[in-house]
């Protein structure tokens, strides 16, 4: 079949009409959908090869076919700069298009999208092959004229048609796998809770939403989903209802219906953002753990009621320009300037007091900075030899951390005055882009710089400091790390570090601490479940290279490098106290069960007596006689607090 381009259709003179113009735009639509959905089929028969060398691989040196899907999911989410559940989707895909013939079939030759061909191959690609024989063609065809969600129903309802019994054990296994809750932002200032459950329990979800959402009356100025979306973050709250925004009071159906609600808590909320911007001197944006951007007025507001935590940091001279534009190679050394960012608000007051004691994460590491060695601060910009030489101008757009500060309670922010002072950060991505590519050609050139700046793992230190030789970091020195990367170091994923595991770069030795690597903040960085698995597996060695970069190399060449990213501490987790209710025996204006069935004047049984009790129902005995007596003594402060004053 010919090519039909835009081009030759206008320029034919055939095309008279705009309904012509667009049917023949479609038509090349269909043509582009149609070449893409034969080119992802190129794809897929790519990561099929590459996962059957992999398994072929490790059957010949005996090793675990899981590591090498580990390993697989790895290099193609790197190599395609894909997230992992992205890279999963694609592996899964492919891999059950193995015993899905007619539909790699119609993939390859452009017949079907991928949308669909994942929703075909998630679902009978844990169908037998006798199922898969029998129904497949059906599904294929449903899926000519079904959207994907249509699509997955049409494919369970004719699996269980066809083996009820298998189809209900694969649903049962989905279950178990898939169930959870995610919270991910679009990027767009909105975020997207994604549920997964069973039928019955989305069912369940979807009657107590509408519930609340209808314990307003119809004059509330909300829209119908807005009203389920505040419905939904009352339930979070432990509420049964929503007050109405009406503006008719007493005279509202819905009156009174929330007056019990109890005010809720604060926000539990890590907000990063520049002192500069908040003393209003800047308006640069502030920003989740993650990376979102906030807006700086909203962050200010929210500020005059949260605690703070300042945060010091110095700018890395990671790039230096020389005079005809050409890259050099990277510096290391640290600029002078050091600035103060605020995390807010932080209840981590644990760590705070440990400042003194916290190694920097990052200290000075590598070759000598011949540009800091050179310039003169009076100089106005020349070197020695003339005016006409201008010094190389320095990118300063990788920052460290030096430490932190104690937590602060609130305080007045200043209002931001008519002229803010905005920091000029244009060409900071691309300056750090020249910058990894400086890091990989320094490697490629000289291959012992892949070791790393601390090859031994113990950041360059002679002896051990406090805390080094034991495997798990202090809070202190791991709250650092953590703020020190964003996400999981490893390329393109996008892991929350507060959500990874502190991975030793040069391991740990756990019958010789003092001769592996030392847990160290510069032996330390996050890491997901799934990559540091492979990093264990040695199927993606890691080092740490200059300025806090990581680099990983895979065992099929490629190497990615990671620059550090500002994070904020960790939030410690919410502590709720469990509360007995009291039984009606027990109240102040009653006898206690203490004082119905025991002596006068009679003392509990002791923790000793518990821990020498020899049956089972002796220490049950124990237990009960002693909450008992803690129910007598609350009753017995209830009455005092109650008794008259004796004037």
């Amino acid at each position: 079949m010919g090519e039909v381009t835009l081009d030759s259709m206008f320029g034919s003179g055939f095309i008279d009409t705009t309904d012509q113009a667009v049917g023949g735009m479609l038509y090349i639509l269909t043509e582009c959908a149609s070449a893409e959905n034969v080119r992802r089929g190129r794809l897929v028969e790519a990561v099929c090869e590459i996962l059957d060398r992999r398994l072929a691989d490790a059957e010949e040196c005996g090793g675990d076919p899981s590591e090498c899907h580990r390993e697989v999911l790895c290099e193609i989410s790197t190599q395609l700069t894909v997230s992992l559940s992205t890279g999963r989707t694609l592996l899964d895909t492919s891999e059950a298009l193995n015993h899905l013939p007619l539909t790699a079939l119609r993939l390859i030759f452009g017949g079907i999208d991928w949308a669909r061909v994942v929703v075909l191959a998630s679902v009978l690609g844990k169908a037998s092959a006798r199922t898969v024989k029998v129904i497949e063609f059906q599904a294929l065809a449903a899926a000519e004229s079904m959207a994907p969600r249509r699509l997955r129903n049409r494919v369970w309802s004719l699996w269980m048609q066809f083996a009820g019994a298998e189809a209900t054990a694969a649903q049962t296994e989905a279950k178990a796998k898939s169930t959870g809750v995610n919270i991910h932002e679009d990027g767009t200032g909105m975020s997207v809770l994604r549920a997964q459950m069973s039928d019955l329990q989305g069912a369940e979800a979807e009657a107590l939403i509408s519930e609340i959402a209808a314990t307003v009356c119809k004059k509330d100025p909300r829209t119908g989903q807005q009203r389920r979306l505040d419905g939904l973050l009352a339930s979070l709250y432990g509420e049964r209802a929503l007050a109405c925004r009406c503006e008719f009071a007493e005279e509202c159906s819905a009156a009174g219906v929330a007056e019990e609600i109890a005010p809720r808590r604060g926000h539990l909320l890590n907000i990063l953002i520049d002192v500069e911007t908040l003393l209003g001197l800047s308006s640069t944006p502030a920003t989740l753990p993650d990376g979102t951007a906030l807006d700086p007025d909203l962050v200010r507001m929210l500020a005059q009621d949260a605690r703070w935590q300042a945060i010091l940091t110095e700018l890395v001279e990671v790039l230096e320009v020389n005079r005809g534009g050409s890259t050099g190679s990277a510096t290391e050394t640290g600029s002078d300037e050091t600035r103060e960012r605020t995390a807010l608000p932080t209840n981590d007051e644990e760590d705070s007091k440990e400042d003194n004691s916290v190694e920097t994460v990052f200290r000075d590491c590598g070759h000598d900075n011949p540009v800091a060695e050179q310039s003169d601060p009076g100089s106005n910009g020349t070197r020695d030899d003339g005016p006409e030489s201008p010094l190389p101008r320095v990118e300063q757009v990788l920052r460290r951390i030096l430490g932190r500060g104690r937590v602060r309670g609130p305080a007045e922010v200043p209002r931001p005055g008519p002229h803010q002072i905005d920091q000029h950060t244009s060409g900071e991505d691309s300056a750090l882009r020249r910058y990894v590519d400086s890091l990989l050609r320094e490697i490629e050139h000289d291959p012992s710089k892949a070791a790393g700046v601390f090859p031994d793992g113990h950041g360059g230190l002679e002896n051990p400091p406090p805390g080094a030789l034991p495997y798990r970091p202090s809070r202190a020195v791991a709250s650092m790390v953590r703020m020190a990367y964003r996400t999981c170091t490893f390329s393109s994923c996008d892991t929350p570090s507060s959500r990874c595991q502190l991975d030793h770069i040069v391991p740990f030795d756990h019958d010789n601490p003092r001769a592996g690597g030392w847990t160290v903040g510069s032996n330390l960085h996050p890491v997901c479940i799934c990559h540091h698995q492979a990093k264990t597996a040695r199927m993606w060695p890691c080092a740490m290279l200059s300025g806090g970069a990581i680099l990983w190399t895979g065992n099929a060449g490629s190497r990615r490098i990671t620059l550090p990213g500002l994070s904020v501490p960790n939030s410690p987790p919410l502590r709720v106290r469990k509360r007995h209710p009291v039984p009606p025996e027990t109240r102040p204006d009653g006898p206690t069960w203490w004082e119905k069935h025991m002596p006068p004047r009679t003392h509990p049984p002791s923790r000793s007596e518990l821990a020498r009790a020899g049956t089972d129902e002796a220490r049950s005995t124990i237990r009960e006689l002693r909450r008992r007596f803690r129910e007598h003594r609350a009753v017995e402060d209830a009455r005092e607090r109650r008794r008259p004053a004796p004037y």
